[in-house]
């Protein structure tokens, strides 16, 4: 049987926020399902407006790079120039990132290296340098018995902040702990010729876990106010998750989200109440090979309003697609391309 997991916790932040740095350096990549063996698939995701003129930051283009056993080898982030990547992402063997290059307009670009021991999926250390290959910052962890209890930030030699991990008896993350040091990050005043640095106020984030039949539930406190659960459950049918967004202090549910997802479709529907079980305002997005179909209401009571946005989709001689046009009202409003390089074939 498959666990229903539900998280509690306070403030919308990220479950176990115990990511990486490496996180904060890395671009989001879609559109990548395929069959069979390829070497490398090159996306350009192109959004217009209303008058079919492209909307140049929301469009993406990027390559990914496969290895002759199907994982990701590398990733390339282009923006205005197709023949010089702005960003390039590489992998090593187990799938963790070994390097990540940042190329900017103005030449202030940044290389990121982190520096991993025997197969734990943790770095000893994170690097991140000039293009000429000078220090800028380093992140150092401290492990016991394979897990992150500590990890420094320093920038110029000079140690700016730590976080402190602490566990339960299952290894399960229980208490996060920033600290701010003297030379750490805060806000600087400058008043005539004196200068008064007041540092950001340490914060923590607390962590409980409890098992209830086939109920995991996590909760996570960080700050007051705003409570957030979440709820995920998955089968051979579908997979649902279930967001509430609760207000302490007014008492009553005043946001969900729930996702779900079946092999050949999806749906997203969002729920805005102004009182508890008061509903105000909804939105319904149904996600089908050939169509999306969009539902809502602005105001309860009001006319229930819809839009619909056909798929036209190409597919090449191998069965996989090439290109996706969107178009809603008569207006291409996004356009996909894919251009797939597929593995010789041994002879």
């Amino acid at each position: 049987m498959r666990k229903l997991l539900l998280l509690i916790y306070i403030l919308p932040t990220q479950f176990f926020s115990q990511e990486s740095p490496i996180e904060e350096y890395l671009t989001k990549v879609e559109h990548l399902d395929h069959k069979g063996c390829v070497k490398s698939i090159f996306v350009e995701d192109a959004k217009f407006d209303k008058n079919e003129e492209k909307i140049d930051y929301l469009s993406k283009t990027y390559k990914v790079i496969y290895d002759n056993r199907g994982r990701i080898r590398k990733q390339l982030i282009y923006w205005k120039d197709l023949q010089n990547p702005f960003k390039i992402t590489t992998y090593d063997t187990l799938n963790r990132v070994s390097k990540v290059e940042i190329n900017r307009d103005d030449g202030n670009g940044e290389i990121l290296i982190p520096y991993f021991r025997d197969d734990l999926k943790d770095p000893d250390s994170i690097k991140t340098f000039s293009l000429e290959m000078k220090e800028r910052r380093k992140y150092i962890n401290y492990f016991k018995n394979g897990l992150v209890i500590r990890r420094d930030l320093f920038e110029n030699d000079t140690l700016r902040y730590y976080t402190l991990f602490e566990y339960d008896s299952n290894n399960h993350l229980s208490k996060e702990l920033n600290i701010n040091t003297k030379d750490g990050f805060g806000v600087i005043n400058k008043l005539g010729n004196s200068t008064t640095k007041y540092l950001n106020k340490n914060d923590s984030t607390l962590y409980n876990y409890r098992e209830v039949g086939d109920t995991i539930i996590i909760d996570r406190e960080r700050h007051k106010g705003l409570v957030v659960t979440e709820k995920s459950y998955e089968n051979d049918d579908v997979i649902i998750n279930i967001e509430k967004q609760t207000s302490t202090a007014r008492g009553f549910t005043f946001q969900t989200r729930t996702n779900f997802k079946w092999k050949d479709s999806t749906k997203i529907e969002y729920k805005y109440y102004k009182d508890k079980d008061d509903l105000k305002s909804y939105t319904n997005t149904y996600i089908y090979e050939d169509k999306i179909i969009s539902e809502w209401m602005n105001y309860i009571g009001q006319p229930e309003q819809q839009d619909v946005t056909d798929i036209k989709t190409t597919f090449d001689n191998k069965g996989n697609w090439i290109s996706k046009t969107f178009i809603r009202n008569n207006v291409v409003v996004e356009e996909i391309r894919r251009t797939i390089d597929y593995c010789e074939k041994l002879h």
